[in-house]
């Protein structure tokens, strides 16, 4: 059973071999506390759970930070007066099943929650962020031999898309919290303001112009299989299975994006996916043929 887990190496781009060398890069892997970046403008990429989070640590610190923003989910952390997680939990939505869904390759790329666990439990999203005094840009699409980042022109899509998938899911559970009796016990439905975004977001920034003096890549992971002496990895580097169940006989896995449940990479989603495939393992031990 492979165990080892979907975030054992960061991912970068390619074009990130063209930042100049007067830039910094650390990624979100490498990236402890602020100590570690030089002072001056600091251009984060990727703004999900560890993006933001790291963003507003360094604008606390007194870097002026650009985050670049590409596909992302924004989420609240306190929904109705109960966590969200809560809500996710009792109202099902992490327990979907990977053979419900329409496009579990999909599904799999689905980037994390942008949620942060805090003492007063505040929700960080961009909002918070632009408060603070963080820019935003759109996703980073490349960087030029000369050292010129180009952004996509569709942060203020992206925006809308990510505040369209938390209404989504807020309806979601408000159905739920009707359908169970819950109304009546715990706070009213609301809805965060829109995401603002700026009317001309910059497109280009020049990298060795000296404003940006380090990167930090939150830029996702990808798993480590670099060990693993069997045919079973995709053109992306993933190892083929339905469900947990490889192709390869007698070999399995564990922990990786929605892998068998929406909640299969968090710690209590395990747990479910680790009795089907004991299910899985002692019909084949009982009847001597992989079931």
């Amino acid at each position: 059973v492979l165990a080892s887990g979907a975030c054992n190496i960061a991912r970068l781009p390619d074009f990130a071999a063209r930042v100049p060398p007067s830039v910094a890069m650390l990624t979100a892997q490498s990236y402890r506390n602020p100590g570690q970046v030089a002072d001056g403008g600091v251009m984060v990429v990727g703004a999900s759970s560890s993006g933001t989070q790291i963003a507003q640590e360094l604008q606390r610190s007194g870097r002026q930070v650009t985050l670049s923003v590409g596909e992302h989910i924004r989420a609240p952390r306190i929904y109705r007066g109960r966590d969200l997680e809560w809500w996710m939990d009792a109202a099902g939505v992490l327990d979907e099943r990977y053979d419900e869904v329409d496009d579990i390759r999909r599904a799999r790329r689905v980037p994390s929650l942008q949620l942060a666990g805090t003492p007063d439990r505040t929700t960080l999203d961009l909002n918070a962020l632009l408060d603070r005094g963080v820019r935003l840009v759109g996703r980073l699409a490349g960087i030029t031999e000369d050292g010129k980042a180009q952004f996509a022109g569709s942060l203020r899509n992206m925006c809308a898309l990510s505040d369209l998938k938390m209404a989504r899911l807020l309806d979601l559970i408000d159905e739920w919290a009707r359908d169970n009796g819950l109304d009546a016990t715990v706070g009213p439905p609301e809805r965060p303001p829109p995401t603002r975004v700026e009317d001309n977001p910059p497109l280009g920034l020049d990298l060795a112009g000296g404003a940006i003096r380090t990167i930090i890549w939150a830029s996702g992971y990808r798993p480590d299989y670099s060990w693993l002496e069997l045919p079973v990895l995709d053109r992306w580097g993933h190892v083929r299975h339905d469900g947990g169940v490889a192709d390869q006989p007698g070999l399995y896995l564990m922990g990786m994006q929605f892998l068998r449940r929406r909640k299969s990479a968090l710690i209590d989603g395990a747990g479910d996916d680790a009795r089907d495939l004991s299910d899985h393992l002692a019909a084949y031990l009982r009847q001597g043929s992989i079931p």
